[in-house]
């Protein structure tokens, strides 16, 4: 399925590049001036990411597996988020010495194209999480006595096993776009996109991706949260758990992509719009403040995996009561073996 995705792009783009007898020649093209700053704000940002959301998942999967069950449908949902989460945090490290070290990889091209991989596996993954967690609240609140049987655990986990299905299959052509290239100055890249030779082929992917994957589950989530406002307005639940969870999962949620999820697909593609179609000398300035626009972008993406516990702690069924309340258990256990360890024998 994957090679057949690829060649379905491929072939797409093959007849335009002949029909404008697109040229690998390098002085026809703009050379990006990178500044100081990618070297330092990317790293900078990994590292905040790394702790925070290695911190909260971690926190997040003990809860979930130790603490939560039996789980509710939305539990279903979070776990998967988390579980997503906590693997891309795994890699932060070596993305981090890659630009403390001037973007020069030294882990090989296969561990380039995992990590490219996993990145789009989280980021798309968390996007049709969300989205499952929305219209879930949506069915709860709107459709209460209607729902209860779309409700089930059972049914989410299904459900969760398509979404991981269909992100691991949509996101597998990177292990082709993505890798390795050596510079002239005998450092070797590790992409995020893909090299000029197959540049209008991974643009029409990322658009692909950008629409099916992003865009469709925007405007259903945008519609879930418009029918959950009007129902909070209209039903008498003032003050209820449902209402104060569902409005902070509205928050939540809609911050995460105007702030994460939604410059970066902008930039994205716009970038890669520019490293097709605007080379131009005049348009040389402006392709180098769209690159340094995206490369900001990048990490404001990776913000979801530190955010999204706090819509576990939020937005949740029980976790937070039930954190206070394994949080007490294990200080209370710690207290007693401190005690134990200084009764006189």
């Amino acid at each position: 399925m994957t090679e057949a995705l690829i060649s379905v792009v491929l072939n797409l783009t093959e007849t335009h590049a002949l029909a404008n007898n697109v040229t690998s020649n390098a002085t026809n093209k703009c050379s990006l001036t990178k500044t100081g700053f990618q070297f330092y704000y990317l790293p900078a940002v990994y590292i905040v990411v790394f702790i925070t959301g290695f911190l909260g998942n971690s926190v997040a999967i003990w809860m979930f597996v130790f603490h939560m069950r039996p789980w509710s449908g939305i539990s279903v949902y979070m776990f998967n988020l988390a579980l997503a989460d906590f693997l891309y945090v795994l890699t932060l490290p070596a993305l981090i010495f890659y630009y403390f070290n001037q973007t020069d990889w030294i882990f090989g091209d296969f561990m380039c194209k995992l990590q490219r991989f996993i990145f789009h596996v989280n980021l798309y993954g968390s996007i049709l999480f969300l989205t499952c967690i929305s219209v879930h609240r949506y069915t709860g609140v709107v459709h209460p006595l209607k729902s209860l049987g779309r409700l089930k655990k059972k049914n989410a986990v299904y459900i969760s096993a398509l979404v991981w299905f269909i992100v691991v299959v949509g996101i597998s052509p990177i292990f082709f776009f993505s890798g390795t290239e050596v510079r002239k100055v005998k450092t070797m890249a590790c992409y995020d996109t893909t090299v000029d030779n197959y540049l209008r082929s991974y643009f029409i992917y990322s658009m692909c991706t950008t629409v099916f994957l992003f865009c469709i589950p925007f405007i259903l989530i945008l519609g879930c949260y418009g029918l959950i406002v009007k129902a909070l307005i209209y039903k008498d639940l003032d003050n209820s758990p449902l209402r104060r969870k569902s409005i902070y999962l509205v928050i939540i949620v809609l911050a995460v992509f105007a702030v994460s999820y939604l410059p970066f697909h902008v930039m994205k593609n716009l970038n890669l719009r520019a490293r097709l179609d605007f080379q131009t000398p005049e348009m040389c300035a402006f392709n180098n403040r769209v690159y340094a626009t995206y490369q900001v972008t990048r990490g404001l993406a990776s913000l979801n995996s530190c955010v999204d516990p706090i819509l576990y702690f939020l937005a949740g069924d029980t976790f937070r009561r039930k954190l206070s309340r394994a949080t007490r258990k294990a200080s209370r256990r710690s207290e007693l073996n401190v005690q134990s360890k200084t009764v006189p024998t």
